[in-house]
């Protein structure tokens, strides 16, 4: 896969993407793949067009012809979002439109294809994402969370989530789109990508509302956390069934670096790991802000639309121990193993 031309754009931005929240434009270089930029391949303004015939020379390694973008957008690491608007072009099929490259034991992480029927979009040839697709354009989003094992990715259509996907493991990755040959190509296949960007940094999520008040749901008990109905500092927090209570309603007051005190409306107090404790198994209270910053913590977001609350002093997260499902049990931090007891759903009220 040869790299026939590129283009560089070094301005750099915070914007908002279509999908989620927090997320950073960038502006990668690209790298033209195929048989000739200049006769497969035009842009006028934001819309990009590209097309093959399947008697175009094949690539040395045996796959199939192609034209499309390589984005030098390297990454192991941190959340990705591609985003744009294909139009394929009708009667074209046999196709894949974007792909993000990098897998333990596959080539790609996924593929999104044309295939059959009146352009339905599918996971490589299997689940259908989107169909209608030929002669209109369908924005699509797709959101990357790597891991160091397995990680996930989001497919959203025109705004909506149609999936997520495991990735094939860790590996370096990068974004491709265009018009990539399969077995199954027609004689001619083009499409079009209208207004193509890239994020990383954010999530899917909306961000947290701090004028509002929350029930954090466990995963695993079900039950919400709870303060007990006590005003006193030292009180321990526990977990309760979801009823109209006070006791059960959370605030979050951010502090700064992405951290946020989980703030009791009963109390006023917030959840606090007992004596700024590093130690795994360590008990949660409520207590009055202070220095230590065992009282703050930071949400990450999780692919199942979840969060994980890491404590700034001591780096584990807020959890139902034992997946316990008693309303007596004492929450407590331990080091994350991304166990249903360690996430917790924010239910607004």
């Amino acid at each position: 896969m040869a790299a026939v031309g590129a283009l560089t754009l070094s301005a750099a931005g915070v914007a908002q993407a279509q999908i989620g929240s927090k997320w950073s434009e960038y502006f990668p270089s690209k790298g033209y793949s195929g048989f000739s930029q200049s006769t497969r391949y035009s842009i006028s303004g934001n819309v990009e067009h590209f097309w093959i015939y399947n008697t175009d020379p094949i690539e040395p390694s045996g796959s199939g012809p192609r034209s499309e973008w390589h984005v030098f957008n390297d990454y192991t690491t941190g959340s990705q979002q591609f985003q744009g608007d294909l139009n394929a072009e009708s009667g074209t099929t046999g196709y894949t439109c974007m792909q993000i490259f990098g897998a333990v034991n596959t080539a790609t992480s996924i593929q999104l294809q044309m295939r059959s029927g009146d352009g339905t979009l599918r996971r490589y040839n299997s689940e259908a994402l989107a169909t209608g697709c030929w002669g209109v354009y369908t924005r699509v989003n797709v959101l990357h969370y790597p891991t160091s094992s397995t990680g996930s990715i989001e497919i959203w259509i025109n705004g909506s989530k149609v999936g997520t996907f495991d990735d094939g493991g860790n590996t370096t990755h990068y974004f491709k789109y265009g018009v990539y040959d399969t077995t199954t190509s027609a004689t001619y296949n083009g499409c079009y990508w209208r207004g193509v960007r890239y994020f990383s940094g954010g999530n899917s999520l909306p961000p947290i509302d701090t004028a509002a008040t929350y029930m954090l749901q466990n995963e695993a008990s079900g039950l919400v956390l709870n303060n007990q109905g006590s005003l006193t500092n030292a009180s321990k927090i526990t977990q309760w069934s979801i009823v109209s209570s006070d006791n059960l309603r959370w605030k979050f007051i951010p502090t700064d670096s992405g951290y946020y005190e989980i703030n009791s409306v009963k109390s006023g107090k917030d959840a606090v790991v007992q004596s700024a404790s590093t130690a795994a198994g360590a008990g949660i209270i409520q207590y009055s802000f202070g220095a230590a910053q065992n009282d703050q913590w930071k949400p990450v977001p999780n692919s199942d639309g979840s969060f994980t609350f890491y404590n700034r002093h001591s780096g584990l997260v807020l959890e139902d121990p034992g997946s316990s499902t008693s309303t007596s049990t004492q929450m407590d931090q331990w080091g994350a193993n991304g166990g249903a007891n360690q996430k917790w759903k924010l239910i607004k009220q």
